[in-house]
């Protein structure tokens, strides 16, 4: 077949040389008959001169004269010394021989006229058709279409957000103190956490009916404490002492929101904390990964406890809420940052029982390791920190692939959204090669402030590590699903060729 094709990629040519060569003969014969054309007409003219010559003035028999002596002059220079056109001989593919012979000679014709046989299937086709061609097999064998600049973009953004996390983001918070290490970005996220304490307590004061002088909410310990006394919850137990006829292994003021799951600030949290006020338990993960209901002395907010029913869930949703917005920032009597609420799922870490690492010189498992992790400062507040460049880096990637869609290939804006092409494997390589290019700096930052120690961890993005695993899974998964569809498509072409052979 490629031989065949090789041969009419030759053939085309010669074609398309001998019609070019055509129209090239064309505009010289039409030349050379405009030129013959105006000597045709002065010569009549100077004949029709010539008949009346004795009939012109004594004056003008000398200008015609000079025109006559003109003519005669340029008649007589030699002809290599006149306006010529030339017209190179075509060279001409022989055909002679067998097959073998031919195929030869029309590879060393094409080597000498310049042929690009690398393609011949497409020496035959418009620039239009071959263009249709690789936009139906890229999309029915789901070629990759990514070019070097797709892939210098992403890694670009990668390492442009990576030295946003190191200089900005920086290392998380050495426990309940300030730590120089936590970078501007990180500041000013804890910064934006207290202001949403504060407003969030005071459109609550606002919104209800309270007697007396209006408490200053402007001070983020008042603001905790009036949403704590307005938000009562009986999992709020700091220390076993508020815990009734059992014990809570490992519990203390430092880490009771990560053991309790009530405080887990996401889905895991709402649910729990409105089981827990609905029953009057509450529910904790001690030391050694055992999940405990028990009962405490801490009060439960009356609009919980006075109600039944739907009204009973809602007020026990409400008042989950503004308990978690008053832990979020920090416990009202924190010196400096304070222990915020973990992240959602987090709690979860502490039925993870295994592996060991040295930590100061003490042996720890992974939920050990995460209990200090969470005491140093990896809260929800560190964890937002982290994702604001690993989500900067994702919507400017997404937002370049949306314009290229768009503008480059054609598509329209439906057809180009991100979100609509998630599935999409160039995407998910350009995501991949972005936060694979941030946690590269990142991890490089970590090793540099902590070296091969548990240290190293305070600097770790811990978001771009979660989404760099999801991205390599994702792209190892696409890549699996695009070689069992290019398995399908052989078998289906060695059906189709067995067809057509037999």
């Amino acid at each position: 077949m490629t031989d065949i094709a090789e041969l009419l990629a030759v053939v085309n040519n010669q074609s398309s040389s001998s019609t070019y060569k055509m129209n090239e003969l064309h505009v010289a014969a039409s030349n050379l008959k405009s030129e013959l054309s105006t000597l045709l007409d002065e010569g009549d003219d100077i004949l029709e001169m010539l008949d009346n010559v004795d009939l012109f003035p004594e004056n003008e028999q000398s200008v015609f004269g000079d025109s006559f002596d003109d003519l005669m002059s340029e008649l007589a220079e030699p002809v290599n010394a006149r306006k010529t056109t030339t017209i190179k001989t075509l060279n001409i593919f022989e055909v002679s021989g067998d097959y073998t012979d031919v195929l030869i000679n029309a590879r060393e014709f094409a080597e000498q006229e310049g042929i690009d046989l690398s393609n011949p299937y497409y020496a035959g086709m418009s620039q239009l058709e071959i263009n249709n061609i690789n936009r139906i097999l890229s999309e029915k064998y789901q070629l990759s279409a990514l070019d070097k600049y797709d892939y210098a973009f992403a890694g670009i953004i990668g390492i442009v957000m990576g030295l946003v996390d190191v200089f900005l983001v920086g290392s998380i918070t050495d426990g309940n103190k300030n730590s120089p290490e936590q970078g501007w970005l990180g500041k000013k996220v804890d910064s934006g956490y207290e202001i949403l304490v504060k407003n969030y307590a005071k459109f609550e004061y606002n919104a209800g009916d309270h007697q007396g002088s209006t408490p200053n909410f402007g001070n983020k310990s008042t603001a905790i404490r009036w949403l704590e006394n307005a938000h009562k919850v009986l999992y709020d137990a700091a220390n076993n002492a508020h815990v009734i006829d059992d014990v809570v292994k490992g519990m203390n003021p430092s880490n009771h929101h990560l053991m309790s799951l009530s405080h887990d600030p996401g889905i895991l949290g709402l649910i729990v904390g409105v089981l827990d006020q609905l029953t009057s338990k509450a529910t904790f993960i001690d030391a050694d990964g055992n999940l405990l209901r028990v009962a405490t002395d801490s009060f439960e907010n009356a609009n919980v406890t006075n109600s039944d029913g739907v009204e009973e869930v809602i007020n026990a949703v409400t008042n989950w809420f503004g308990h978690t917005v008053s832990d979020i920032a920090g416990a009202s009597g924190s010196k400096g940052r304070g222990a915020g609420l973990p992240s959602p799922f987090y709690s979860l870490t502490q039925k993870l029982h295994f592996g060991s690492f040295d930590v100061n010189g003490k042996d720890m498992d992974v939920a050990q390791l995460s209990e200090w992790l969470y005491k140093q400062g990896l809260d929800v507040r560190a964890l937002t920190t982290q994702a604001i460049p690993v989500v900067v880096a994702e919507v400017l990637v997404r937002l370049y692939w949306l314009f290229k869609k768009h503008f480059y290939y054609g598509k329209s804006w439906k057809e180009s959204m991100p979100l609509a092409n998630s599935d999409n494997p160039d995407l998910q390589k350009m995501l991949l090669i972005s936060i694979a290019a941030f946690e590269t700096l990142d991890i490089a930052d970590a090793l540099v402030r902590g070296g091969l120690t548990p240290k190293a961890l305070l600097s770790i993005n811990f978001v771009g590590l979660v989404d760099l695993s999801f991205r390599s899974i994702q792209v190892l998964r696409s890549h699996h699903r695009h070689l069992k569809l290019l398995d399908e498509l052989d078998d289906d072409l060695q059906v189709e060729w067995h067809r057509i052979l037999y």
